[in-house]
């Protein structure tokens, strides 16, 4: 990736979850399984997220697309609007897969770390949901960063 790829990655990461600052931490930190009603709850972050910075000056087109659609997967099956294939940029292709696979080797309150590699066979698992040339070339950031 060239330099301002990498920066535009950068920019979309640093955003794509600030709409879980509206979620309660009760939610966002319960130990246990989210009942459908909490999960429903949690699918809204990448909206709010979007809605909050739609007007904020600076923040380009393509980073309100990736803190909108980080969920999104290739076979339509993702939230908030279910978009599939070509209608899910390169950019947020990848910030999806690196979003995955953090929140696989992570500590969290409701689950145990995953090994990186464990995680990163999960991400080979999925597929028709990602982008298999990206997640191929994640490899080395998955195992060896």
């Amino acid at each position: 990736m060239s330099k301002p790829d990498i920066e535009r990655l950068y920019s979309a990461a640093m955003f794509h979850d600030i709409g879980k600052a509206t979620i309660p931490l009760t939610v966002l930190d319960k130990p246990g399984r989210l009942d459908h009603a909490e999960r429903a709850l949690i699918q809204t972050h990448p909206a709010l997220g979007h809605d909050a910075l739609k007007d904020t000056p600076g923040i380009s087109a393509e980073v309100l697309d990736a803190v909108r659609h980080h969920h999104e997967y290739l076979d339509g099956s993702g939230y908030p609007d279910g978009l599939c294939s070509e209608s899910i940029p390169d950019i947020v292709r990848i910030l999806t897969i690196s979003d995955i696979f953090a929140a696989l080797i992570e500590q969290r309150t409701y689950k145990p770390t995953m090994p990186r590699d464990k995680a990163y066979e999960l991400l080979l698992d999925m597929k028709g949901k990602l982008e298999r040339p990206l997640v191929v070339a994640f490899r080395d950031v998955a195992l060896n960063r």
